[in-house]
């Protein structure tokens, strides 16, 4: 069934709004995807760098460690360290003279951290809860952390943090006594494995925040342009579209007007053979009307005029005037167009047809047998499928008058199978050429003299079953002559 160019449009409207929302949602998502994994790459970065910082510091203070200290000639920059102090050899003087004073591991990591800081972009500071250095007291945010570590077997934190609208990575984590810290750490009270305090690393997010917002505002770039390029290739592609559905309409009005044409030249020609048959159907009543009116003046004439005998002529008048009637009826019943479904019978049908063609097949000696198997209402275009009930008898009745065949026979048989209910309409007229079977159903393709058809009225017939009633309409020789099967399926009861 043909859909209208304003449906089609509208669904391809409609589908391609769906698409663009579609479109929209994944481009959105996207881009949200990679913003989130950009900026998780970039803290992830930051967070590695803090790492790093540690293991730089935490290997210095390991090799400090190994040579049991640095000592270093003492300065004002590098003083004796006062919490040594318990230290028996924290000071003593060379064979030369020179005085040297001790640099534990804590003492030159934390010089290192003070004089170096941000030099690697990252500050570093060492720091206990139980401190040895009252210099190394830790920051709220330290102490926290080395809560945590004493509380739970956590041993490294990090947490991005705000301060002064600058955002810094903070990084701890937890220095483990080893047997070298007992050196300076023992009075303390640490043993091998405690938890002694940590080194934290501060690192500002500046850069890696600068490094976010360029990538950030790449791959915004590259959605905004990729999304403006989809919009623009699915423009063209529905304007592609629209054009291809307004040409189909176009071919489809075109089409449907040469099948008008089609259909009113074939209802012109079956006007000629309407005329035709309604000759056949008046010639006897018309015959009867003048002979009664031929009595009448004849009694007139002869001045033997009465009232019975008037009446007995003007009744029977009357009965054929209302034959005639009843054949214009008939006649007119027949060109007048379905616009509604209606619920019949197919004999139904075909009786309708045989009371409009009967009188021409008598005059002319053919001989019509009826085999009705089906009772089954179908709901469909009954004047249309009358039509192509006509078109093939006459078709049949012209194959037995050109071949002159004695005896002649129309067989109709109306019975079901499967899911059809059929009409078969076979005749004796020794069949179709096996050479142009195959085209009996093309539009203007005749056998006749120009002047006697169309070559529409089977090709109508086509039409209309196969596109109107959904139905199929073939033709084969039978041994006598052809056979038109009409199979009309039950769903349209």
């Amino acid at each position: 069934m043909h859909e209208s160019i304003d449906l089609k449009l509208k669904l391809l409207k409609r589908n391609y709004i769906y698409v663009l929302i579609i479109l929209f949602s994944i481009i959105s998502f996207s881009l949200a995807w990679n913003i989130y994994t950009d900026v998780r790459n970039h803290k992830n970065l930051a967070l590695e760098h803090a790492k790093n910082s540690f293991v730089k510091d935490l290997m210095f203070r390991k090799w400090v460690a190994s040579h049991g200290g640095v000592y270093v000639i003492p300065t004002e920059r590098t003083p004796p360290n006062p919490y040594l102090k318990h230290l028996k050899n924290r000071d003593f003087t060379t064979t030369t003279g020179e005085k040297l004073t001790l640099m534990n591991p804590a003492y030159t990591l934390r010089q290192l951290m003070n004089e170096y800081e941000g030099m690697y972009g990252a500050k570093g500071h060492i720091t206990s809860l139980n401190l040895l250095n009252p210099d190394n007291k830790p920051s709220q945010w330290e102490a926290k952390s080395l809560t945590l570590f004493n509380e739970s077997d956590k041993e490294e934190v990090h947490e991005f943090v705000t301060k002064d609208d600058k955002e810094y990575i903070y990084y701890m984590k937890a220095l483990v006594t080893k047997e070298s810290c007992l050196k300076c750490h023992a009075q303390q009270g640490y043993k091998v494995g405690d938890i002694r305090g940590g080194v934290s690393v501060i690192i500002p997010m500046k850069k890696y925040n600068d490094d976010i917002a360029e990538e950030v505002t790449n791959v915004t770039i590259f959605h905004i342009l990729f999304f403006i390029v989809t919009l623009v290739i699915l423009f063209f592609t529905y304007k592609d579209t629209k054009k291809t559905f307004n040409e189909q309409e176009r071919l489809y009005q075109e089409n449907k007007r040469k099948e008008e044409i089609m259909l009113a030249q074939s209802r012109s020609a079956a006007m000629g053979d309407m005329i035709s048959m309604i000759a056949h159907q008046w010639r006897q009543p018309i015959a009867v009307i003048a002979m009664w009116a031929n009595n009448i003046a004849a009694d007139v004439d002869l001045d033997a005029v009465d009232n019975k005998s008037l009446e007995e002529y003007s009744s029977n008048i009357v009965k054929q005037t209302n034959h005639l009637s009843s054949t214009i009826d008939d006649f007119k019943n027949f060109f007048k167009p379905n616009k509604d479904k209606d619920e019949v019978i197919l004999k139904d049908v075909m009786e309708d047809c045989l009371a409009v063609i009967n009188k021409s097949l008598e005059n002319n000696n053919i001989k019509v047998e009826k085999n009705y198997n089906s009772d089954t209402l179908l709901k469909i275009y009954s004047r249309e499928l009358m039509q192509v009930y006509l078109n093939i008898i006459k078709n049949s009745k012209e194959a037995l008058l050109d071949n002159k065949i004695k005896d002649s026979k129309i067989t109709i048989d109306i019975y079901e199978k499967d899911d059809y209910i059929v009409t078969d309409i076979k005749d004796n007229g020794l069949g179709i050429k096996e050479s142009i079977i195959h085209r009996v159903f093309d539009p203007y393709f005749t056998t006749k003299d120009v002047s006697s058809g169309t070559g529409l009225g089977l090709y109508m017939s086509k039409m209309i079953i196969e596109k109107h009633l959904h139905g199929q309409l073939t033709v084969e020789n039978i041994e006598s002559g052809a056979c038109f099967t009409i199979l009309l399926p039950k769903e349209n009861i």
